[in-house]
């Protein structure tokens, strides 16, 4: 958003913060960030203001910009289909269209009195970079006659610490098992080098920086956390585990207010538990290098998922999300 003319007035890096206690801990910055943005809008009175996801903080954004007289659009829906629910009634005050990614959102708008449209999911239109498979291992000394495994621990700084320790146990466990098998790890540069120390260590395991999609893409079975890369993982069509752990009273805090019965974003849009959730203390090395091994040898387990994952792609929609935003807003401030 940078490179199309966006002036940002906080980083978004700095605003990822997942958790009950985490957020606590970050209150002071967020107040900060509330105030420049709300002044910011006093001062220039933009025609139009879209909040993106972060409901935390757009909730209440959204309610000052419509006070200062300024139409406010919401695009990707906060998941208040999961939880706090409550929160429907204030987003019906301030929002004139709500966007939304996902097909089952539509129906429940609608039943709440905002006005929705569907767009389909970005993840259609992400023009993923994609080596040939023998170009990939090759460029990153892998073994293309080797089995692989994908490790996305995520990519916030408290995702990492986290799921560190339980990713190391399950490449030992699986390496036990079959020592020939491979693992690519996705890291990030914008993220110090220390948290891939444990990794880089660890012969079998090649960190690979910045560059996911051909690994996932690649790989014949990916372990990821939680969130936007379970999404695309399964998207691309790779068997998947998914994990996930957050501080034990952010997690027990989570059971009480959270009503679904799915975490893993690709088991909500499917409708079904077609993907492992090994979450908390199911997320140890143990249980997560029995699911992952299975998806490797077991053919019929393999090929229920697969087909599973085919039934995703087709219900996410097509190309053309941004521009349905966009011309959607501009006819309405016309």
């Amino acid at each position: 958003m940078i490179k199309e003319g966006l002036e940002a007035l906080f980083h978004v890096k700095d605003l990822s913060v997942t958790g009950f206690v985490e957020v606590i801990k970050h209150l002071s910055f967020f107040r900060e960030v509330m105030q420049v943005v709300v002044e910011n809008c006093k001062k220039n009175r933009p025609d139009a203001a879209i909040l993106l996801d972060y409901p935390g903080f757009n909730l209440r954004l959204g309610s000052k910009l419509k006070s200062l007289g300024i139409p406010v659009y919401y695009y990707i829906s906060p998941q208040v289909w999961a939880w706090k629910q409550g929160r429907v009634k204030t987003m019906r005050t301030f929002i004139k269209r709500i966007f939304v990614i996902f097909p089952f959102e539509v129906d429940f708008y609608k039943k709440h009195g905002i006005p929705v449209t569907f767009t389909g999911h970005p993840v259609v239109e992400k023009k993923f970079k994609l080596l040939e498979r023998s170009d990939f291992f090759k460029n990153h000394k892998l073994d293309e006659n080797k089995p692989l495994i994908a490790l996305l621990p995520g990519s916030r700084r408290n995702e990492l610490e986290r799921h560190t320790q339980p990713l190391l146990e399950t490449v030992k466990i699986i390496r036990r098992h079959s020592p020939d098998i491979q693992f690519a790890l996705a890291g990030l540069s914008s993220l110090s080098d220390t948290y891939y120390e444990a990794f880089a260590d660890i012969s079998a395991i090649t960190v690979i920086q910045d560059d996911p999609y051909p690994m996932v893409a690649h790989a014949d079975v990916a372990i990821v956390a939680s969130g936007t890369a379970s999404l695309e993982t399964a998207f691309l069509g790779t068997p998947l585990v998914v994990i996930y752990r957050v501080a034990p009273i952010s997690y027990l805090i989570g059971k009480i207010l959270v009503h679904i019965d799915h975490l893993a974003m690709p088991n909500l849009i499917i409708g079904e538990r077609a993907i492992p959730e090994m979450i908390q203390k199911d997320a140890n090395g143990q249980d997560i290098a029995e699911q992952a091994l299975r998806l490797l040898t077991d053919k019929v387990a393999r090929d229920q998922m697969l087909s599973k994952l085919v039934k995703l792609k087709d219900a996410l929609g097509n190309p053309g999300c941004a521009m349905i935003v966009a011309t959607q807003i501009l006819a309405e401030l016309d």
